[in-house]
């Protein structure tokens, strides 16, 4: 395998909620090949395997990982053609989105500040209000849970809200079909987005984004502060002021306390409107 392997990693550098303790083994491919020969060994050797993209929905346990942490920043390679832009899954979307503005590309501005890599957004099907990344998606190139890299069309794709449908399956690269438009236009959709969003969001704090999903026909962050929750604590990590579906850590956050407060606001949102809230985080370790 082309790439490099280190052991006992610190995975907290990697997050942005900038908490949680070392992977067990830390993998970095180089190439397409190199992840499918990871992902082949892991299921072989019996070995845990996660991906770690943007690190912008992920809470690490204080103690760790098992096993091995893949992480695909090296694939970020993006390739234009006509209408089509394909992105590897390293690509992060702000560059991605900077780039379709480069070149007249309109439709991706619907992602406008999520802080993610293409191959996180295509896992979680991450959105906003606007659109979710599944919206303009054409074609997935995947690593199979056999080792098979494989090339998926729309008539595969298996998304539902917050969930790629992947069923265990890598996300190497997508293709996105856009629609021409004028740099200067998209780029003014692309600010109002932004404003808005850094208007409505704690985004300069350190956070993994929204922690529950929306219940139906409703919004996880209306229910927590109409129960009176906006600035609840535990230890370092805080029910923000500005958005109650968002946990920010001042510096001294753990794992632990982030679980405790989740379960906290989830007890107080059950006993105050009886619904029973959906973490949307994804939990690695203990």
């Amino acid at each position: 395998m082309h790439g490099s392997v280190r052991e006992q990693v610190p995975l907290a550098p990697y997050m942005h909620l900038r908490i949680g303790g070392p992977a067990e083994w830390f993998v970095e491919p180089f190439a397409e090949a190199d992840v499918a020969m990871v992902v082949t060994a892991c299921r072989d050797l019996d070995l845990p395997l996660r991906v770690l993209g943007g690190g912008s929905n992920v809470v690490v346990a204080d103690a760790g990982v098992p096993g091995v942490v893949m992480h695909l920043a090296s694939l970020n390679r993006m390739v234009r053609d006509g209408q089509r832009l394909t992105a590897g899954a390293g690509v992060t979307l702000p560059t991605l989105l900077r780039n379709t503005k480069e070149v007249g590309l309109a439709g991706l501005e619907r992602l406008t500040g999520i802080p993610a890599m293409v191959g996180g957004a295509v896992a979680m099907n991450a959105g906003t209000r606007d659109g979710e990344t599944f919206d303009l998606l054409t074609s997935l190139t995947v690593v199979e849970p056999d080792g098979r890299i494989a090339v998926w069309g729309r008539d595969r794709f298996r998304q539902q809200y917050r969930d790629g449908g992947l069923a265990g399956a890598v996300a190497l690269q997508a293709t996105f079909e856009l629609t021409p438009d004028d740099p200067a236009a998209i780029f003014a959709r692309f600010s109002a987005s932004l404003k808005k969003r850094n208007q409505s969001q704690p985004v300069s704090q350190r956070s993994v984004g929204c922690v529950f999903r929306n219940p139906s026909g409703d919004a996880a962050g209306r229910l927590i502060e109409q129960a009176g929750l906006k600035g609840t604590r535990q230890g370092g990590i805080e029910v923000s002021g500005l958005h109650a579906n968002y946990f920010v850590n001042d510096g001294t956050g753990t794992a632990a306390a982030f679980v405790q407060l989740l379960q906290d606001v989830r007890a107080a949102v059950r006993s105050r409107f009886g619904v029973e809230l959906e973490p949307e985080v994804k939990f690695w370790g203990g």
